[in-house]
């Protein structure tokens, strides 16, 4: 049972906002980064500082509710019943330390903005290619950057974590101090206090080039392979592998326009000659029909992904694939047409191996080292109410069914997943042990529970 008095005295105490079922905003407040996922929490909460995030907790534990955080509610999976939801917008740091070097961030910042100031440093960060995604979020998921494969998972790079725990207290938390937590924080996601500051390591990256190449769908099959005789050939080179149907609407440009298209992006740590070596070796199997390679800088990393940023309802789905050779880019592709008969928009893998496989310093990390040869993701748009996704993505799941890989992150993971179908059930059951040893009442949720829900 919960009680509301509790809720009701919080909102007069905070220097941040609270906005309640009944509420003007509440139907804004409340919206998922999917417009699909109906999330109903007993209450947002805007916190303006750390003291208001503790009062939060304590006041959510006095009440009996749950406490999640959604910076922008990207990953969100549930009504959220009975779960005071926590958008840490305000907590908006971030520091940049050269001789280090690593990066401080607070709780509500996002990519885009952190790359703007790494821009001229020198250094990257393992960042998510689109500018929107929360830095904390992907880090604490697990992260795949398009930088992975040179320096490892996001997760991996997580030197601190500032957090509220479930008594309501302030904690930094490092290898030093609970080597434990630390791991779980590597991957685990929100389970286990509610993250104000996060510190990552940063990595050398002066020079760097990229984009995009599209081919048309006849040429798929061998492009694919190709692309993935790439990977294999050049473990530090950022690949995300896949197939698109783009939609018959004139704000595309014609050579995407109502097209079925194979596409890779690539991202290279370093000169521009080397990079179009490589990106040729893609050309000379088929002629792109579009091609957005060049050099950047790191603050354009978001404009060469040219990912989508607008919230949109859509369906997902995401899995871990054991090797990428010619005969699975086959299988991928009829996977792929199969499954856009139905409604399917958009599929990619992305290419692991080098530094995400490396085992050195992998037990300090849920994610731990990923051996399998990439992560496979994607989405339905569920523009049209009607329309039924399973089928669309059902192709998908057979094709990583056939050919599993050893574990994924969470951040590549669909719509009612939960940490086991991510991870080992060794490193489940390690979760599940420092969850009840920091939070035995169960007061912190996450988009991705520990266990799987009961048939």
């Amino acid at each position: 049972m919960t009680d509301s008095t509790h809720l009701d005295r919080l909102r007069s105490d905070l220097g941040g906002t609270l906005v309640l079922e009944g509420d003007p905003d509440y139907d804004t407040a409340r919206l998922a980064w999917n417009l699909a996922v109906d999330q109903r929490p007993a209450a947002i909460a805007t916190p303006a500082e750390v003291a208001d995030v503790q009062a939060i907790v304590r006041a959510a534990r006095a009440g009996g509710y749950g406490v999640t955080t959604q910076p922008n509610g990207h990953g969100a999976d549930g009504d959220l019943s009975g779960v005071v939801l926590i958008r840490p917008s305000r907590f908006d740091e971030i520091t940049v330390d050269l001789e280090s070097p690593l990066l401080r961030v607070g709780a509500g910042v996002n990519w885009g903005r952190v790359l703007e100031r790494l821009d001229g440093t020198g250094l990257v960060a393992l960042a998510g290619s689109n500018p929107e995604v929360n830095v904390v979020g992907l880090a604490l998921n697990g992260g795949q950057s398009m930088f992975s494969r040179r320096y490892g998972l996001t997760a991996r790079s997580i030197i601190a974590v500032e957090l509220v725990d479930a008594a309501g207290e302030i904690r930094r938390v490092t290898d030093a101090d609970d080597a434990d937590l630390i791991w779980a924080l590597r991957g685990g996601g929100g389970l286990f206090g509610v993250v104000t500051a996060i510190e990552l390591s940063l990595y050398p990256g002066e020079s760097l080039f990229g984009g995009s190449l599209a081919f048309p769908a006849r040429n798929a099959v061998d492009v694919l392979a190709a692309a993935f005789e790439l990977a294999r050939d050049m473990p530090e080179l950022g690949l995300d592998i896949g197939m698109a149907r783009f939609p018959d609407l004139p704000m595309l440009p014609p050579p995407l326009r109502g097209q079925t298209l194979a596409t890779v992006a690539l991202v290279h740590l370093g000169d521009e000659d080397t990079g179009r070596s490589y990106a040729d070796r893609l050309i000379a199997v088929a002629e792109p029909v579009a091609n957005t390679l060049t050099p950047f800088t790191i603050g354009s990393l978001a404009a060469v992904a040219a990912e989508p940023v607008d919230p949109m309802p859509s369906a997902d789905f995401g899995g871990s694939i054991d090797r990428l050779d010619e005969a699975f880019a086959r299988e991928f592709v009829d996977a792929f047409l199969a499954g856009a008969d139905l409604g399917l928009m958009r599929c990619s893998v992305r290419a692991l191996g080098g530094a995400i496989a490396d085992e050195l310093g992998a037990e300090s990390s849920a994610v731990g080292a990923v051996h399998a040869g990439g992560f496979l993701n994607s989405g339905v748009v569920l523009f049209d109410p009607t329309l039924d996704p399973g089928p669309a993505l059902q192709p998908l799941r057979d094709l990583v069914e056939r050919h599993p890989g050893d574990r994924t992150v969470p951040t590549f993971l669909g719509l009612g997943s939960t940490l086991a179908d991510a991870y080992p059930a060794d490193v489940v059951d390690r979760l599940a042990a420092v969850k009840q040893r920091v939070d035995p009442d169960g007061i912190f949720r996450s988009n991705r529970p520990l266990t799987r829900a009961a048939a």
